[in-house]
Formats: C-alpha cells, sequence, structure tokens
C-alpha cells in the first residue's frame, strides 16, 4: 500500500496512535505529507510536561516546530542540571514559542536563572499569562527584565530569598506599568523586606499572595478576587495531555 496516496483523515487515523518522540523522529524524514500530518498532531502535545531526569529525544527542527503549538510548557530542570543541557531543549521551544505566539504559560522547576536562560525566557513573555518560578534561584534585575518585557501576565509566581533575591522589582512604577497583571505569588525565605500592605495599597489592582515557607502560612493582601482566577487559571493553563 502506498500510504502517499491515502487521504489526510486517514492519515491522521495513523498517526493519531503515535507518542510525540515517535512522531518527531520522523519529521522531515519521508515526505511532505507526512511532516504536515504530523504537524496535524501536535496539538494532543500542547500542555507539555517534561524533567530533565528524563528528556524527550528530539532533534532542534522539531522541537521548535513543536514550541510553535505550545500552549504550557513545564520543565523540571534539578540544580545539578548543566546550563547547556536545559538550554538544548529551552533556546529552541522557546524559539518556535516565540513564532507561534501560543504559549500563555511557563513554569521552571529548581533552575538556577542564568543570562542565557533568561534570554531563552523573555523571547516568549509578550505572551505569557502565568509564569511559575516558585522553585528557581531567579534575581531581582532579571525578574524586572521580565516585568518590562510582559503584554498579557496576568499571574507571577516566585521565590525570595532575604539578602539573596533582592526586592528591586517591587517598586509600584514597575508593577502599575503592567495593567494586566493581578497577581504575584511570593514563596519567602526569611523576613520581608518590603510592607506588602503598603505595596497592595499603592498598586489597588493587584493582589499578594505572601507563602512563608518557614512558617507554613500565607496570607493575601489587595482584591481577594484575584486569588480565585490564580488557582483556577493554574489548573487549566499546567493541566498534562
Amino acid at each position: 500500500m502506498d500510504f502517499l496516496q491515502l487521504p489526510d483523515d486517514c492519515l491522521d487515523l495513523i498517526f493519531i496512535n503515535f507518542k510525540l518522540e515517535e512522531l518527531l523522529a520522523l519529521f522531515n524524514e519521508i515526505h511532505i505529507r507526512f511532516d504536515e500530518a504530523i504537524e496535524r498532531q501536535l496539538r494532543r502535545f500542547r500542555d507539555l510536561e517534561f524533567s530533565m531526569r528524563q528528556p524527550p529525544v528530539v532533534k532542534e527542527e522539531a522541537m521548535i516546530l513543536l514550541g510553535r503549538h505550545l500552549n504550557s510548557l513545564h520543565i523540571n530542570v534539578g540544580y545539578s542540571t548543566k546550563d547547556k543541557d536545559v538550554l538544548k531543549y529551552l533556546n529552541p521551544l522557546c524559539q518556535g514559542a516565540s513564532e507561534g505566539r501560543g504559549l500563555k504559560a511557563l513554569k521552571l522547576d529548581h533552575a538556577k536563572w542564568s543570562s542565557d536562560i533568561l534570554g531563552a525566557i523573555l523571547k516568549v513573555v509578550p505572551s505569557l499569562l502565568f509564569l511559575d518560578m516558585r522553585h528557581c534561584d531567579v534575581r531581582d534585575y532579571q525578574i524586572r527584565q521580565l516585568l518590562e518585557s510582559a503584554d498579557k501576565l496576568s499571574a507571577l509566581a516566585l521565590l525570595h530569598i532575604n539578602n539573596q533575591t533582592g526586592d528591586s522589582y517591587l517598586q509600584p512604577q514597575l508593577l502599575n506599568r503592567v495593567p494586566s497583571l493581578r497577581l504575584i505569588h511570593i514563596s519567602v525565605l526569611g523576613p520581608l523586606p518590603f510592607s506588602p500592605e503598603d505595596l497592595a495599597e499603592q498598586c489597588p489592582n493587584l493582589s499578594f499572595l505572601i507563602s512563608d515557607l518557614i512558617k507554613s502560612e500565607f496570607k493575601i493582601y489587595g482584591p481577594p478576587a484575584n486569588l480565585q482566577n490564580y488557582y483556577s487559571c493554574y489548573d487549566v493553563l499546567f493541566k498534562s495531555p
């Protein structure tokens, strides 16, 4: 049987049984009709989650293609993972996502943000609604750059380590410059270097969810409705296929 003679719907019925790595291994290897059929299947993987302990074995060109179709991306990096290893995936996925402009949510776990990782993320920040960095080592100047590039960001989650992270990103003039921003979830290690009450008063449309990791308690400052929207969006955006 000549598979190239099959109509699109038959090819779709065949490729729907393939896993992500199996699909992308065939991309650009056989015929353009196969490539088109493979790309139609990528909507099944638009909410992508993987760990750098067992990353997908995928060619760079195929990762760029996949990135164009992403709705959400969640990578468990691991602090022992070398930059070059995570960037092997993050760079092409973010490049593709910046072209497709459909990536709404991004979550990195257990990563120390370097300038190269920040550069990759900055490519997709304009389309993001939700950015979760609660388990990452990120500095205040990096957070500032992210906020300055954000056009649609609704919720930001981050880890604040006293005497390490810095607080220059918590300036009302910067936060109020992102009109879509409704909630910042700050997980805190150590005493707060700022007053959330004063900040909520100076940013009336913004809520601050402060989670104290030492005391295992949290407090909400600002409009409480934003908290409900935060959790409902989290569940929708970070769903696995």
